[in-house]
């Protein structure tokens, strides 16, 4: 599993999460659009975007935040460069007529493939960022993971073959598979709660996420007006030292030691 990055300003943490890879797709489709998808304008909108795509996989990579999705993109256009100068009609006209269905069907195999491999899926890049530390070596952060990936799969694959279906109509190959990418966008809030209710995940092995996790399950109305500070000291192979404060009807879990524990 990546480790998290260091600390970043939010703007940063944007870039590289959503707005650095959707770059290059848009100066391709920009560039190729407006020369009417011809051969001389697909090759000049592949360079382009193969520009694109190195600077900033290059920038991610130095800082870490690259991600499994970004150096497929960055092969998708490496093959038309490559194609484009070789000659080869065949390949070009692919990314002239059916650009989409290559995107997106080189993101369903970007997802499926370290699955198959054993590897951590992409969805791992983006959920180590949006959870704390302590939540990432249990077995519901790995099956969430899963989850998310599967299911951003499906999405991919059915983006790509509605982009093959109709690849002249802006609503098969803009409009649908977006309206897709936005319901994958907010799975991550709604798919693993209603997963965890058919398949629950597997109890923490460690003491860190079952001390940390405390306030996932604390009832404030039994808690009524409580007021503790409870220090934890765990020895063993993985010894740390927590405590969990109650104070208004709320639960906090931080790591470390109080100052003057209850």
């Amino acid at each position: 599993m990546p480790p998290p990055p260091p600390p970043r300003a939010r703007a940063l943490r944007v870039f590289f999460a959503h707005l650095g890879t959707p770059v290059s797709i848009v100066a391709y489709v920009v560039i190729a659009g407006r020369a009417g998808w011809s051969a001389d304008g697909v090759t000049r909108g592949v360079w382009t975007a193969l520009a694109l795509q190195s600077a900033y996989l290059s920038l991610a990579w130095r800082l870490g935040e690259h991600k499994q999705l970004d150096v497929v993109l960055w092969m998708l256009y490496a093959v038309g460069a490559a194609a484009a100068l070789a000659g080869i009609a065949p390949v070009l006209g692919a990314y002239q007529r059916y650009f989409g269905a290559l995107l997106f069907g080189s993101f369903a195999i970007a997802a499926v493939v370290p699955l198959l491999l054993g590897r951590d899926p992409f969805t791992v890049w983006h959920a180590v960022r949006q959870t704390p530390r302590w939540q990432h070596g249990t077995p519901a952060f790995a099956a969430t993971t899963r989850v998310l990936v599967g299911f951003w799969g499906a999405i991919f694959l059915a983006a790509a073959l509605l982009c093959a279906a109709r690849p002249a109509d802006p609503l098969f190959t803009l409009v649908y598979p977006n309206l897709l990418v936005v319901v994958g966008v907010s799975a991550s809030r709604w798919l693993p709660p209603l997963w965890f209710k058919r398949f629950p995940p597997a109890m923490p092995d460690r003491a860190e996420p079952l001390i940390m996790g405390m306030p996932l399950v604390f009832d404030a109305r039994a808690a009524q007006d409580a007021r503790a500070l409870i220090q934890f000291r765990v020895s063993g192979e993985q010894a740390g030292d927590y405590f969990v404060r109650l104070a208004g009807g709320r639960c906090e879990s931080f790591a470390g030691r109080p100052t003057a524990p209850t």
